[in-house]
Formats: structure tokens, C-alpha cells, sequence
């Protein structure tokens, strides 16, 4: 299973004032769809996205766009979503990028370099860990960041300069899965269609309540003459989500489980629409990537505060059918 290719690049669009945008699905539908090809396209939308969050806010740029919301049995809204089309963030990009100075743009540039070197860094240390552990890294900070860190009040449990990584355990049935998360939800395994349940791994928050000894990390980062260094720490064991693979002659589904946060969420889906999952209001999105179709269906089920999704190709699932799974999986008590 895709080893959740989109949350270090989700945790760097959030980082930024910017409304949140599906890159995650974006990522996975490229990934899933081109398993053989390299992600130039998929590389070229993150480095949008991440660049637009450092050019502006999250105001007026954004107005006029087209938003749909979630309710629940009770009337009250669960969850918005915010459509921003590629095609229109690669026109607003080059109309402010022709707004920049060749400095800023040198700046713009130094930024993306330092985000990808972070990124190959991050994942290098994820991968080394073993699964079920996580890791504290300490980052240098530029000149920029420490100047702007002077005004900054921090809680100790979330220093500025560390990040959190954790590997996940992957579990191959829904019977290995269940002790761990039969709690919080329920997963079938098999889905209509003839899936099979393939593979799941489940994610904790990130642990920041851990006390990280940020001046060690900082000696050790001089000492090996590096802008970042690491240590393990213990793993959290407050859940965040979880993400199913299931498989069929066609090809995969992916179901996804987490705890909701408040608030909206954005989506560059070329077509959103509503459609109901029993008495449950769901977002449905319709990616198109060159020419195939494929489809992101999310609700918050009534009387939890779980957000389930599911996510398939067209050539492997139709829209029908992802509504029919989505019924399956929300009638499981």
C-alpha cells in the first residue's frame, strides 16, 4: 500500500495562511493511476499550491468560489467545502508571480529548494524508523525564521523548530486491525464490488507532548555539522485516522477513517456535488486527471466524530458504486 504519500505535503500547505486544499487526493489518484510514472505533474500542483500560501493570504483571492455544506440530522453544519480549480490557482499564481521583484522571485525559489530538501530528509527518517515508533527532528532555523521566532510565544509541548514523524503499522486483515481501533469504528472485509480487504495501517496525532531536549538536538546538529537532528520518541497514543486499501481484479479502493476537525476543507475537484449516505449529507468530488475520471466521497457520520471517505478510480469503481460502498460502510454500527 501507498505509504500516505500526501500528509508531509498536507502539513506544509497548512503551515501557510491558505485555505486547505485535497492535495492529499490529488497525490493518491496521480499515484494510483500512473503507478509507472514519474510525478512531474503532481510535483508541479504542490509547488503551486505551497508557493501561492507564500504570496498570500487567505482573503479576498479566494472569493467567489463555489462552497457546499455538510449537515447533520440535527440541522447544524458539519463541514463546508470550498472548490478552487486547478486551472483557475495556475491563473492566479502567474498573475501574481508577474507581480514579483526577480529578489523575491530568488527568495520564492531558495524557499522550494529548502521545502524539498526538507521533505527528502523527513521521509528519509520516517522510512528508517520501525513501524509503531515516531521521531523528533530539530531544524536549524534560517535567519529569517529566527528573527521572526523572537516574537513568538510557544507552548513547550510544540517547539518551532521540531517536527514530528511517525511510521505506521501496517496490518494485512480487518481481524489483525480490529483490537487496535474496534473502539472508535468498524470496517467490513469485504465491499460491495468484490474488494477484499487488502491492507490498513493506523496513524496517531503527532507526539508533542513528549519533552524533546531541543538544546541536545541543536549540539547534535552542530556537532555533525548538519542543519537538522533527530531522536526517537514515544509514539502518541491518541488515534488521527486510519487508511484501508481493499482490492479487486480492478484494482483498489481506498477507505479512510479519522476524527473530524472543525472547520472547512478545500478541494481543486472539477466537479463537487452533494448526495446522501442514508440520512448523512456527503461531499462528492470529481477529479479529472489526463482525461480518467476519479471520485473522493466524504461525510461526517451523524452521532460520531468520525469522517470517513472513500476513494477510487473510475476504471475500477464507477460513481454508483462508490456511493453504494459508502452506504455499506456507513450502515456498519
Amino acid at each position: 500500500m501507498d505509504k500516505n504519500p500526501f500528509k508531509s505535503m498536507r502539513d506544509m500547505l497548512v503551515a501557510k495562511p491558505v485555505p486547505k486544499v485535497d492535495v492529499k487526493h490529488k497525490v493518491m489518484a496521480a499515484i494510483r493511476a500512473k503507478e509507472n510514472k514519474e510525478e512531474k505533474v503532481v510535483k508541479k500542483k504542490i509547488g503551486l499550491l505551497v508557493t501561492v500560501g507564500m504570496l498570500i493570504g487567505a482573503s479576498s483571492v479566494w472569493a467567489g468560489v463555489e462552497m457546499i455544506q455538510l449537515k447533520n440530522e440535527k440541522g447544524e453544519v458539519v463541514f463546508e467545502l470550498s472548490q478552487h480549480k486547478l486551472q483557475e490557482q495556475q491563473q492566479m499564481f502567474q498573475q501574481l508571480s508577474q507581480q514579483l521583484s526577480p529578489e523575491d522571485q530568488a527568495k520564492m525559489e531558495e524557499r522550494r529548494k529548502k521545502r524539498e530538501y526538507i521533505g527528502t530528509v523527513r521521509t528519509e527518517i520516517m522510512n528508517g524508523l520501525k513501524p509503531g515508533t515516531s521521531a523528533a527532528i530539530y531544524w536549524k532555523p534560517t535567519k529569517e525564521q529566527g528573527e521572526d521566532q523572537k516574537n513568538i510565544i510557544y507552548t513547550k509541548k510544540k517547539h518551532p523548530d521540531i517536527m514530528v514523524v511517525s511510521k505506521p503499522i501496517v496490518y494485512k486483515s480487518w481481524k489483525d486491525m480490529e483490537p487496535i481501533v474496534g473502539k472508535v469504528f468498524t470496517l467490513p472485509s469485504e465491499i460491495h464490488g468484490g474488494f477484499r480487504f487488502l491492507e490498513g495501517e493506523v496513524n496517531y496525532e503527532e507526539n508533542y507532548e513528549y519533552d524533546v531536549d531541543v538544546e541536545e538536538l541543536k549540539a547534535k546538529a552542530v556537532k555533525d555539522n548538519k542543519e537538522y537532528a533527530f531522536t526517537e520518541i514515544p509514539l502518541s497514543n491518541k488515534f488521527s485516522y486510519t487508511n484501508v486499501a481493499y482490492q479487486s481484479e480492478k484494482g483498489k479502493v481506498w477507505v479512510e477513517v479519522r476524527i473530524a476537525e472543525e472547520g472547512g476543507s478545500g478541494t481543486s475537484a472539477d466537479v463537487i456535488e452533494k448526495v446522501m449516505i442514508g440520512n448523512n449529507e456527503a461531499a462528492l468530488m470529481t477529479h479529472t486527471f489526463e482525461g480518467e475520471n476519479s471520485y473522493w466521497l466524504i461525510w461526517i457520520k451523524n452521532g460520531t466524530d468520525l469522517e470517513y471517505s472513500v476513494q477510487a478510480d473510475e476504471k475500477v469503481a464507477s460513481k454508483d458504486e462508490v456511493i453504494k460502498i459508502a452506504k455499506q460502510i456507513n450502515e456498519i454500527k
